[in-house]
């Protein structure tokens, strides 16, 4: 993006507003971290409060985030990648791994691991997220988009934001559907009771729908289910599975007392995290403009339920990607 400055037209108009207006294609999430982060000055002063009011005539002034080699230590994974051209790569996530640096977590994470294998990252996401425009959660493994420049970010951020990025998961789930499909939907906020946990709501929170189809059914006491969330929300598909009844196998946080089915369910003790894995995404190239589609094998440890799906095919074969013309 480099250095962008701009005079305010508008009288009185909070500073995060009139960037938004000003920029095309930022989102106003990544805006916001832009001015708290100190890279947006307003008459020459640093400005770190997004509704901040400003004036007509006020300059305006942004600077690009910068990465600075020092700041993230490479850590030494091995990454599969799926796709890669000059605008973005397209990875395949394991489970066990956190996406970016956290209070818990500095140097083992898959930010670290790009860094060491990638050298241009976008800078948008902030010294600690390069490349990052979507995450998964830490033991969720599957397909995963990074951009290699500014210009990639912000058309995958704003594809994200206006839902045309599509996302499909697999997931193994407690209990048996009545229905072939249907969907969850509500609100998702933090719970009160635990910070490290959201709740799905029916008033409070932010928007969240989810759709699901039934796959198959696993000593009638387990169902391989497709999920397609139809909103980006934290936790989304966790939280709604276990709304609907049917938390995700092996999640250690979304999960519920299964004491009817307790003696069956022990021939699964071996899984260890939850049975969530992102196996297919589709978007429009920020560049070429052409629709991108793109599968990515699950792991090992979901393969005991996959024999005679499509999905057991593409574990075997490897990871597959199309693109075709709009």
């Amino acid at each position: 993006m480099g250095l962008k400055s701009f005079y305010s037209s508008d009288e009185k108009i909070r500073l995060d507003i009139a960037l938004t207006n000003n920029l095309n294609n930022f989102t106003r999430s990544f805006i916001k971290k832009l001015i708290e982060s100190g890279n947006v000055s307003v008459n020459n002063l640093i400005i770190r409060k997004p509704s901040l009011l400003i004036r007509t005539g006020s300059l305006v002034s942004v600077e690009e985030p910068e990465i600075k080699e020092d700041t993230l230590k490479p850590f030494d994974f091995p990454i599969d990648i799926i796709y890669e051209d000059n605008m973005l790569v397209i990875i395949n996530k394991p489970a066990g791994i956190s996406v970016h640096p956290s209070k818990g977590e500095h140097e083992k994470t898959l930010v670290n691991a790009l860094v060491g294998k990638i050298s241009d990252l976008s800078g948008i996401g902030g010294v600690e997220r390069p490349g990052i425009v979507h995450r998964l959660d830490k033991d969720t493994s599957g397909i995963m988009l990074i951009a290699k420049n500014d210009k990639s970010h912000n058309a995958l951020a704003a594809q994200f934001k206006n839902r045309i990025i599509k996302k499909t998961y697999i997931a193994f789930v407690h209990g048996i559907f009545k229905e072939s499909a249907g969907k969850v939907e509500g609100y998702i906020e933090r719970d009160p009771k635990n910070k490290i946990k959201m709740k799905l709501s029916q008033t409070n929170g932010k928007h969240a729908l989810t759709s699901f189809k039934a796959i198959k059914t696993i000593d009638d006491i387990i169902s391989l289910l497709e999920i397609n969330p139809l909103t980006g929300r934290t936790h989304q598909i966790r939280v709604s599975m276990l709304a609907a009844g049917h938390p995700i196998l092996g999640d250690k946080i979304y999960k519920k007392n299964e004491t009817k089915n307790r003696n069956e369910l022990k021939k699964f003790n071996f899984i260890n995290r939850q049975m969530l894995h992102a196996y297919k995404i589709s978007f429009i190239h920020p560049e070429t403009e052409q629709l991108m589609i793109f599968t990515a094998r699950p792991p090992q440890d979901m393969l005991w339920g996959l024999e005679n799906t499509e999905y057991c095919c593409n574990a075997t074969d490897g990871s597959t990607a199309a693109a075709v013309d709009n």
